[in-house]
């Protein structure tokens, strides 16, 4: 049926352009054909491919992390979830959501900023020092990429918003995500109150790669940038990910955002896709090490890609 009015709607089209090709009068037809070719169009335009089960008895696969989630990223679908909907302290990925606020802010990218003493926080290589004045765009990626704790508040202060104005954005966008089980106090982490569930992270994974600068930015291993006021700098990405075997065809790792707090354990959460284009959305909370974060995020992108096939729906 859908091959059928495809069909017609090139006919009808062609018909318009040409009125010679057609041997009778369109103006009957066209009243009735038309509403249909309009349907037609935006039938095609809404066509997605969603993931069906290819077996409907398996049910997942086993992690040592306190909550695991996957999702389709095209349709929000749910394909494994263990603790799903708990609120868990989830560390440095609330960087995601900070560099989502300074980008909605409108700040130039371009323009720099003093790193003040009271910026530095404990935790973590520091990477830039007070004094030094730094561009925004190198504070992002030393806050996404090495996940320096000092550079995120400078970075947040970047804004020209106080703290409490900056946090209360951060919870406004996290709320207009539908991040229902999302409450942050600051914007670096490092404070166990910044909490959300394995499944509303998700939703900011996705939301910060479908941004082109963040994304370009989390599949970097490595980078190097010259503070203003002259220090060079080389940050390492904390994610072991890049340049594994989820690297490689027939997938693609998309990147993603680590976090750890002793109240929190070992987090991520990424994003892959197959040959196809067919995208998914990983997240793990409170695994017990560091390489097993790493190992059930890799085993969740293996088991999604094996057990689901793609096809046509709307």
């Amino acid at each position: 049926m859908f091959t059928f009015l495809l069909a017609l709607t090139i006919y009808v089209a062609t018909a318009q352009a040409h009125p010679a090709m057609m041997p009778v009068d369109l103006s009957l037809q066209s009243r009735s054909f038309l509403p249909i070719a309009a349907n037609v169009e935006r039938q095609i335009a809404s066509v997605v491919r969603v993931p069906v089960k290819k077996d409907s008895a398996r049910i997942g696969v086993e992690t040592s992390s306190r909550a695991a989630y996957i999702m389709d990223w095209r349709t929000g679908q749910t394909l494994m979830k263990k603790n799903a909907d708990t609120a868990y302290p989830i560390a440095s990925i609330t960087k995601l959501m900070t560099a989502l606020v300074v980008m909605d802010t409108g700040v130039s990218l371009d323009s720099s900023i003093e790193v003040l003493p009271q910026d530095m926080r404990s935790g973590g290589i520091q990477y830039v020092a007070p004094g030094e004045v730094i561009r925004v765009s190198d504070l992002l990626h030393a806050s996404l990429i090495a996940s320096a704790n000092g550079a995120t508040v400078t970075l947040s202060r970047s804004t020209g918003l106080s703290e409490e104005e900056f946090v209360a954005r951060m919870n406004s966008l996290a709320s207009d995500l539908g991040m229902t089980e999302t409450r942050f106090v600051e914007p670096t982490g490092l404070n166990p109150e910044n909490v959300s569930s394995a499944r509303d992270v998700a939703l900011l994974v996705r939301r910060s790669l479908q941004n082109d600068f963040i994304h370009s930015i989390v599949v970097m291993g490595e980078y190097s940038f010259d503070a203003v006021s002259g220090f060079r700098h080389r940050l390492q990405s904390t994610d072991e990910l890049l340049g594994g075997w989820v690297s490689r065809p027939p997938l693609s790792f998309l990147g993603g955002k680590t976090g750890y707090l002793e109240e929190a354990g070992y987090c991520f959460g990424a994003a892959a896709e197959d040959q196809d284009g067919n995208r998914i959305v990983t997240v793990v909370l409170g695994a017990p090490t560091k390489q097993i974060r790493f190992d059930d995020v890799g085993a969740l992108i293996f088991w999604a890609f094996d057990a689901f096939g793609w096809s046509v729906g709307s």
